[in-house]
């Protein structure tokens, strides 16, 4: 049966893949001139090696990160409260269904979570921890600089960690200065990647494919995170279950707890909404997911008893109803089958291209091993946000090479907008709305 593990991968994930399957210097080289650090990558490249390249095998890795990512969900849980609250958080953690997709997406954003809920466990532990203890210093400095490297968006983590620290400065100069020591190794450990920070950021500076997000986008990514992540029609009301769930909570308890928790699922988000009003648009739902174990925290605490559990059950009923539809009923466009058809139909002689429509699909075709460059017509160049530091000579095509008597153009846009000058339409194969639109050379 078709499920997120076996799905055809998309165009990020073949472009990680791609990445990942090239020696650990060239995917630092190359990762240097895009917009991420290189962890994820680096980690991908050594989980081929041992278990080969399939969809399943890149799925797995991420599954991995995903489910020790919510094993900290658990352990923050049971240190702020106790073991059966730490079990309910995570449970809700690991279906809830914005989070759910990406336990099985072949990127950095389950490794990114893992990095960032580990650091917030141990630099709770540096906040509540009555003695300070070498060894949770050690992890929190380990956890950070992981998901430093992970993703930047990471960073929106230490603000919140950065304004606890001043707070708990006033309040406990001893152990700030523990936490203050734990700063200055995790800067220090960061440093390799200063430079190619500094030039992604600029690159990023320089023009983004996001637009400015309104109120109604922070609220409704907030909406998403709590609940509403999939589109499915029992969505709305896993929302409101788990609206009624949060409302119904005793917020009176445990009030720095609260506190930690909130600053943790909001801050990042209202910074990032508040950075894309003024600078570069940077407000992106799957870049703060590491905001949603902390909804989830505060979802599964400090229940009032009977009310409070009827909402949590119903709350985690929806999710997995939810989470069974969308893990049993892939969206991802059918690469594997299209391109087997493509195969299928190649004659000798034939030139394989992608069409630049909306989106190309060269990693997916390099990963599926049909190939085709991206056909571009005209002066224009590719956006930098769309992989270009990956892309080699070979992978960008102006002209049609002279011997090619039949081109196959390969595209998930309309068909009639695939025009060779030269040449005319003469079949489509298509696979969902995948297309392989086959032109021959008019003989004059």
């Amino acid at each position: 049966m078709e499920n997120q593990f076996t799905a055809s991968i998309w165009g990020d994930e073949g472009f990680s893949a791609i990445l990942s399957m090239k020696s650990i210097p060239e995917i630092i080289s190359i990762v240097a001139r895009d917009t991420s650090p290189p962890l994820y990558n680096i980690t991908e490249h050594l989980w081929f090696s041992v278990f080969g390249t399939s969809e399943i095998a890149i799925r797995s890795l991420s599954f991995l990160y995903y489910s020790i990512a919510i094993f900290f969900v658990f352990k923050i849980g049971e240190y702020l409260w106790n073991k059966k609250t730490g079990f309910l958080t995570a449970t809700l953690a690991f279906f809830n269904p914005f989070f759910f997709v990406y336990a099985f997406e072949g990127r950095m954003y389950s490794i990114l979570t893992l990095g960032v809920t580990a650091s917030m466990y141990f630099f709770l532990r540096l906040i509540f921890d009555k003695k300070q203890n070498n060894k949770i210093l050690a992890g929190y400095v380990l956890a950070t600089t992981w998901a430093l490297y992970s993703h930047h968006f990471a960073m929106f983590a230490l603000f919140v960690q950065g304004a606890w620290f001043a707070f708990q400065f006033l309040g406990n100069r001893k152990k700030s200065l523990v936490i203050l020591k734990g700063f200055i190794l995790v800067g220090i450990l960061y440093i390799p990647w200063i430079i190619p920070l500094y030039n992604q950021t600029k690159m990023v500076g320089g023009g983004f494919w996001l637009g400015k997000p309104s109120i109604r986008d922070l609220s409704n990514l907030i909406f998403n995170y709590l609940g509403n992540g999939i589109k499915h029609p029992f969505g709305n009301y896993a929302l409101y279950a788990a609206l009624a769930g949060l409302a119904l909570r005793a917020w009176e308890k445990d009030i720095k707890k609260n506190l930690f928790l909130v600053s943790w699922f909001l801050v990042p988000l209202v910074t990032t909404w508040a950075i894309s009003q003024v600078f570069t648009p940077i407000f992106f739902d799957r870049y703060l997911i590491t905001t949603i174990p902390a909804g989830m925290l505060l979802l599964g605490s400090n229940k009032r008893k009977l009310i409070s559990n009827i909402a949590i059950v119903l709350t985690l009923g929806l999710f997995l109803i939810i989470d069974f539809h969308y893990f049993t009923h892939p969206v991802k466009r059918p690469f594997r089958e299209f391109a087997q058809v493509v195969k299928e139909n190649l004659q000798l002689g034939d030139y394989l291209i992608n069409w630049n429509s909306t989106s190309h699909h060269l990693w997916e075709t390099k990963y599926y091993g049909i190939g085709g460059p991206i056909y571009i017509s005209g002066d224009g160049e590719l956006p930098f946000f769309v992989g270009t530091a990956l892309m080699g000579p070979g992978d960008i095509i102006r002209e049609i090479p002279e011997g090619a008597t039949r081109v196959g153009a390969i595209t998930s846009g309309p068909v009639d907008e695939v025009v060779l000058a030269g040449y005319t339409e003469s079949g489509t194969n298509q696979v969902g709305d995948l297309k392989v639109v086959w032109l021959k050379r008019i003989k004059y």
